[in-house]
């Protein structure tokens, strides 16, 4: 039958293509709409299940054909975080298997005392996408949500502009706030500290680190003030600000900076946070600033260099060290990064990742 049906269209589209095409230009149509019917058929047979550690290999061969330019794929973060995945409590990890091939990947965590899910990786091979296997992973996951966490009401992805731009036609997402992105290489052995603090110096205003238990009390109070839509956004993970995720925002080792007030009975106008991230073939400082204002932004922006710098060079790694800054959308801002770590300190860009855009939205599951 469907072999039946697969001839028919082959037939049709010969026809059509043939009153406008040349006879080479026919048969590499034929052979690229092939292609595109047999993946169609493959979908009739997808079987979306739960991850394995058995699927390690498949699935690191997927997210490297999701990258466009090769170069992106030293910053992979799934060859190192797969595992650890797989057990961690709260999370799901569902994989499409078509034949004996991975094509599909979708993860997420059950946070915010569950009420919330918060999806940090989706990913479909090239050739499947367009072709309703998100739509089904999707539908997968939500199906998982109702039965074993029915008090669920929303989920929040964090995702590229490009990705948030072919969701929107498929889900009634709403988006709710855009950051941009900048990244650069950091040279370990040539990091000029005393460099660094002139520049900071000459800046009327400082940061200083804030505990965890600051963090929770203090921070955490103001959310709707520092945080965009009252939501933190950290390595790949929107969360909303509140002290049922305070476990999942914070992990040892991240740096938290604040700014400096002689007043301590002033709220804080500031924060920023930064974290190690271990990608495929780079170590990253994931870092995160929550100001409007410019002399803040670039305090804490020359703060998290400053953490970056001592806390890779404590990691000892081989890997290339990068640091990523994150910052809610603004043409000024990235204007002022770009002035202080290239123009000033002379950072050089790290191209896959530098000058791009982030976007936050959320799914009511309700």
């Amino acid at each position: 039958m469907l072999h039946n049906q697969l001839l028919s269209r082959i037939s049709h589209k010969i026809i059509e293509s043939s009153k406008h095409l040349a006879t080479g230009d026919i048969l590499a149509f034929i052979k690229a709409f092939l292609v595109h019917e047999v993946f169609c058929l493959k979908m009739e047979e997808v079987e979306i299940r739960p991850a394995s550690l058995g699927d390690y290999d498949a699935v690191v061969e997927l997210s490297r054909a999701t990258y466009e330019n090769k170069g992106d794929e030293d910053h992979d973060s799934i060859p190192t975080r797969f595992n650890g995945w797989l057990t961690e409590p709260k999370r799901a990890v569902f994989v499409a298997q078509i034949d004996d091939r991975i094509v599909g990947l979708r993860t997420f965590a059950i946070v915010n005392d569950g009420r919330s899910s918060a999806c940090d990786v989706e990913k479909i091979h090239p050739q499947f996408r367009r072709q309703g296997l998100q739509i089904k992973m999707i539908e997968a996951s939500r199906n998982f949500i109702r039965k074993n966490y029915p008090n669920v009401a929303r989920e929040l992805f964090y995702a590229p502009k490009k990705f948030y731009a072919n969701r929107q036609e498929l889900f009634a997402d709403q988006m709710l706030f855009k950051q941009d992105m900048i990244a650069y290489h950091l040279d370990l052995e040539n990091f000029d500290k005393e460099r660094l603090n002139e520049v900071a110096n000459s800046l009327a205003l400082e940061v200083r680190p804030c505990t965890k238990e600051e963090f929770a009390d203090e921070i955490l109070s103001i959310a709707g003030k520092l945080f965009p839509n009252e939501i933190f956004t950290m390595d790949g993970q929107a969360l909303e600000a509140s002290f049922a995720n305070k476990s999942a925002m914070l992990k040892d080792g991240d740096m938290l900076l604040v700014d400096s007030n002689e007043d301590e009975s002033e709220p804080f106008k500031s924060c920023s946070h930064g974290r190690i991230s271990v990608r495929s073939k780079s170590l990253h400082w994931e870092c995160y600033i929550y100001t409007k204002s410019y002399i803040l932004f670039q305090v804490h922006l020359l703060g998290q260099v400053k953490c970056a710098g001592e806390a890779l060079a404590d990691a000892k790694s081989t890997l290339k060290s990068v640091i990523v800054i994150h910052f809610l959308s603004d043409s000024r801002l990235v204007s002022y990064g770009r002035k202080l770590l290239e123009g000033i300190l002379g950072f050089r860009p790290c191209d896959p990742l530098n000058m791009k855009q982030e976007y936050v939205h959320e799914e009511s599951l309700e």
